[in-house]
């Protein structure tokens, strides 16, 4: 999974150089010339233009890749989980990295990214969960990836403590009632048995909290024999 985000950064970075980016530099270039043979007032409205073509074109520009070489293992973890998953599996994301004394190599961080962002969208792949707190903690004997979630009041994964009263309301609006509020709440079944396949792939622990729908999971990478790095 990083493997094919890497490249499709790189592609639609190419795509951008070679199309609209080289475009706008045409364009900003005419106007620049264009710009020397007009009146003052005229110039300054085409300076305007040109201000507002560079800052598009700012946006355009693809953030760096986390892998970048010389990257240290923490700017790859830090810029990885901000890139990948803050704002796009999570409103808001705390990261703690305890990693001087065994630094992970790149690929224990190509798995710590794509397990933190598995658990993410297949614990609940509609709705963002408001905080997510990543921890991970390296040793020379192994690594250990905790990770805790929490949803705003209205939109968590399950809601154990409300399920039979849910049931009971689902029942009697129509159990095809896409659009009730109850809808898109699991119960703590279902999400287990969602998320499962992922744990197991992962040798994950999970664990709930009923009374808030928040939960967790702990992931230990094991280290065998000496690293290169």
């Amino acid at each position: 999974m990083i493997a094919l985000q890497e490249r499709e950064s790189r592609a639609l970075t190419d795509a951008l150089h070679d199309g609209p980016m080289q475009e706008l530099t045409g364009i900003l270039l005419s106007l620049a010339s264009l710009r020397r043979n007009l009146t003052e007032d005229l110039a300054e409205r085409v300076t305007q233009i040109e201000t507002r073509l560079r800052d598009t074109a700012a946006t355009l520009h693809r953030p760096p890749s986390p892998f970048r070489p010389g990257s240290s293992p923490r700017q790859m973890l830090e810029l990885g989980l901000t890139q990948r998953v803050e704002g796009v599996l999570v409103e808001r994301l705390y990261i703690s990295l305890d990693l001087d004394s065994a630094p992970p190599v790149l690929g224990e961080v190509a798995v710590l990214l794509a397990a933190v962002q598995l658990l993410l969208q297949e614990s609940d792949p509609i709705h963002q969960a408001a905080r997510a707190l990543v921890s991970v903690r390296a040793r020379p004997e192994g690594i250990d990836l905790a990770l805790r979630v929490a949803y705003a009041d209205t939109v968590q994964p399950f809601a154990p403590d409300l399920t039979a009263e849910a049931d009971d309301q689902v029942r009697s609006a129509g159990a095809d009632d896409e659009d009730g509020p109850l809808a898109t709440r699991d119960n703590a079944a279902s999400w287990r048995e969602r998320l499962a396949p992922i744990a197991q792939l992962l040798g994950a622990e999970l664990r709930t909290d009923p009374a808030t729908g928040a939960w967790s999971a702990a992931v230990r990478l094991p280290r065998r024999g000496n690293r290169q790095r």
